[in-house]
């Protein structure tokens, strides 16, 4: 069922990772307005090899995004175990929300986010503006960057709890793609529109699946013909 599922939604998770592409490119164009996010960017690339803490600064956002993922599920944590090389979440049950939760869920761009909000309530925030534009390119490059480590390596156990690697692949870049593109419209709230981007994924979504239900049909009528069966 799951594979069923991945397959039925890999021409909204095509859109979604393309259109998603075309909105960053676009946002960080505007040079100006991209600098801070950029040099963020930047400036984590390089600690992403040669930190040697980075691991460890992983391990505890993985582990407390379980942990948040099950809070919102309704389900009790009852331990959580975070070390230098891996840890665990003990819980009452699990679903694939859960299981995928560190795989989409930027958890340090979050709490960055969260302490820029909270503080404009108390203070006019817009001098420290280009900081927090430069710390969420920082933390997003952090959550992409290592997500891309986990998916590129060896098949992790969350993702077969989820659903196996084909469906936990297909969600994690469809989620990906959705949580990136409310970032940026959260970092950059002047040079995105959601709705722009809504109805081109959507329209996306519809060619892709076209072409690839017209290449089946190609493919059916060939294996008819040459299994000796002319379609009509």
């Amino acid at each position: 069922m799951k594979i069923l599922t991945a397959l039925v939604i890999s021409p909204l998770t095509a859109a979604a990772v393309f259109t998603t592409a075309a909105l960053v490119f676009s946002a960080l164009a505007n040079l100006r307005a991209a600098l801070p996010f950029l040099l963020g960017a930047a400036l984590y690339c390089p600690l992403h090899f040669y930190l040697p803490g980075n691991r460890f600064l992983y391990v505890f956002a993985h582990e407390l995004s379980h942990a948040l993922a099950a809070f919102l599920s309704g389900i009790k944590v009852r331990k959580i175990n975070i070390g230098k090389n891996g840890g665990y979440v003990a819980m009452n049950a699990t679903n694939a929300f859960i299981s995928l939760a560190p795989y989409f869920m930027p958890f340090y761009a979050l709490a960055a986010g969260l302490a820029y909000g909270s503080a404009s309530f108390f203070m006019d925030m817009t001098p420290y503006r280009p900081l927090f534009t430069g710390a969420a390119g920082f933390f997003l490059a952090f959550h992409l960057l290592h997500t891309g480590d986990i998916l590129t390596g060896p098949v992790q156990s969350d993702l077969k709890k989820a659903g196996g690697v084909l469906f936990s692949v297909s969600m994690v870049l469809l989620l990906n793609s959705l949580c990136l593109a409310l970032a940026l419209k959260l970092i950059f709230p002047d040079l995105i529109s959601l709705r722009s981007y809504v109805s081109s994924v959507w329209t996306g979504t519809g060619a892709i699946a076209d072409r690839l239900f017209t290449a089946f049909l190609y493919l059916l009528n060939t294996a008819r013909i040459y299994l000796g069966s002319p379609a009509h």
